[in-house]
């Protein structure tokens, strides 16, 4: 007697779930920042000698420690979101509004007089269209069904 493999959704009779395109491509925007900070991270770790003779007026212990942990965190978000675990809402939402925090304390902090008069506005109008689209993409009914388990509609 032969026996046929059968898919571990089927043995299992649950729903395999299906990601919202949507999300799909916002875990993708999470991934690339995460990256891109966990390239500052490691860039510092490797230039370090080259960059404690330049005169830099932030601390590269600093700018270390943040591209090392926003990377962490888009990382952890993005392995959330990617695969619907019920707090990747909360989580989104939360290091969303973090982040956006934590960048305009930095910007004003650190920026130069120069460079903060002339990307103030970009960076506000991306922050005031970035924040709400990101509340509405993660509550979607898609999204919100995808992260809380994906239930069977009942007709």
């Amino acid at each position: 007697m032969m026996m046929m493999i059968q898919p571990a959704a089927l043995v299992n009779n649950t729903p395999e779930k299906k990601r919202p395109w949507i999300l799909t491509i916002l875990s993708l925007v999470v991934c690339m920042g995460s990256f891109f900070h966990l390239f500052k991270f490691i860039q510092i770790l490797i230039n370090l000698q080259v960059l404690q003779t330049l005169p830099i007026t932030v601390s590269l212990v600093y700018l270390a420690v943040v591209g090392f942990i926003w990377g962490i965190a888009g990382l952890f978000l993005t392995w959330s979101l990617w695969t619907g675990k019920p707090w990747s809402q909360r989580a989104g939402l939360f290091l969303s509004l973090a982040y956006m925090i934590f960048f305009w304390i930095d910007l004003l902090w650190i920026a130069e007089p120069e460079v903060l008069q002339t990307r103030w506005l970009i960076n506000l109008i991306l922050t005031t269209l970035g924040i709400p689209a990101i509340i509405l993409l993660l509550n979607l009914k898609s999204s919100r069904d995808y992260f809380n388990g994906n239930p069977a509609k009942i007709d």
